[in-house]
């Protein structure tokens, strides 16, 4: 670091004693007199007012020496304490949500902080019979009254989870703040460069330097005070639940469990029928509905059961009186058949009778 800045300081004092050569060897006196004219003006209309709202810097006593001198105050610091970043987690529960809030909120104001965010769920989502209301919020804390705010948080709820973690920062910052001494003493010389100088180039050139430096400043300054709220003021981001009960923190004996166990078994049992009951009531429309529906299928189904039974017996019918038709025609034809062999078989005897009588005759 100090070999840095001592480069930086032989650096800035050589661009000077160019600079100021050049100007030694410009051209004649009125020459230079329209350039000072010119240089007047602009600082007459505030283009180079390095004190002005877009350039807040503090000027730094004249310098009593060269390059060591420089190097010197660019290591000093400000504030040597140490930088510490204190962020927190905290989930807790609560069984009112609402005047929880309204503490938290007016603590905070009290001590000083503020809320940089805040979500409420209120009534978004159900556990059972119950409406589960939760909050998470973003809270900025002064460091030195943090321990202040958790003892309301503690005696408002029931923490169930807490984590802390602190970053040092210090090495970061005192970095930072050398970078920023060093450019406000290399702003501070081109300052005086810009009033010795004697030519339109040397002066444009100069304060194109110190353009740059001073957004350089801009920017370490913007880390400075990210730096500096973020170490003034811890970080705590508290989730709170309503709940019906707080989780237990200590472990409970035999007899307290078997008791609290017996009772939220009956409690239990109770909001069963009464979810039961709620749910009953709430979908009458549905069961009515489907009951009719129900019964227009059973209507429907019996109907067509009935219809097919009748056609099976008609069917049943046809087939045993087709059945009984040919009954009867078989038998009408094997009576015929049998008196058409009767007759046949008489016929015959006949025939025989009569040859036998006329066989008489001729004997």
């Amino acid at each position: 670091m100090r070999r840095r800045l001592a480069r930086l300081s032989i650096v800035g004092l050589m661009t000077g004693m160019v600079l100021l050569s050049g100007c030694g060897s410009s051209g004649g006196n009125s020459f230079m007199a329209t350039e000072e004219m010119a240089t007047e003006a602009a600082y007459d209309n505030g283009l180079y007012d390095y004190k002005s709202a877009n350039y807040d810097y503090e000027m730094e006593a004249p310098m009593a020496g060269g390059a060591d001198t420089t190097s010197s105050q660019a290591q000093e610091v400000i504030d040597t304490s140490r930088k510490l970043i204190t962020t927190m987690n905290i989930s807790a529960e609560a069984e009112n949500l609402d005047p929880v809030l309204a503490s938290v909120t007016n603590k905070v104001k009290e001590l000083g902080g503020y809320i940089e965010s805040s979500n409420i769920y209120n009534g978004s989502r159900y556990s059972g019979k119950y409406v589960t209301r939760d909050c998470s919020m973003t809270l900025r804390i002064p460091a030195d009254k943090l321990e202040a705010f958790l003892e309301t948080i503690e005696g408002a709820t029931n923490i169930t989870n807490k984590s802390t973690n602190v970053e040092d920062v210090t090495l970061q910052y005192v970095d930072i703040e050398s970078r920023k001494n060093a450019l406000k003493a290399e702003e501070k010389r081109l300052l005086e460069i810009v009033n010795t100088a004697e030519t339109v180039e040397d002066i444009i050139t100069v304060e194109d330097r110190l353009a740059d430096v001073r957004y350089q400043l801009e920017s370490i300054e913007s880390q400075l005070r990210t730096y500096d709220n973020r170490v003034n003021y811890s970080t705590v981001y508290l989730d709170i639940t309503e709940v019906t009960k707080y989780t237990p923190v200590a472990e409970k004996g035999p007899v307290e469990r078997m008791l609290e166990g017996f009772v939220d078994s009956c409690k239990s049992i109770v909001d069963t029928v009464v979810e039961v009951f709620v749910w009953f009531v709430i979908h009458i429309p549905q069961i009515i509905l489907l009951i009719v529906l129900g019964l227009i299928c059973f209507i429907v189904i019996k109907k067509i059961i009935a219809k097919s039974k009748k056609k099976a017996l008609e069917r049943a019918a046809l087939q045993a009186q087709y059945m009984n038709q040919n009954t009867v025609m078989g038998q009408t034809q094997y009576q015929n058949q049998n008196a058409a062999n009767i007759q046949a078989q008489y016929s015959n005897q006949n025939n025989a009778t009569n040859g036998q009588d006329q066989s008489n005759l001729k004997g």
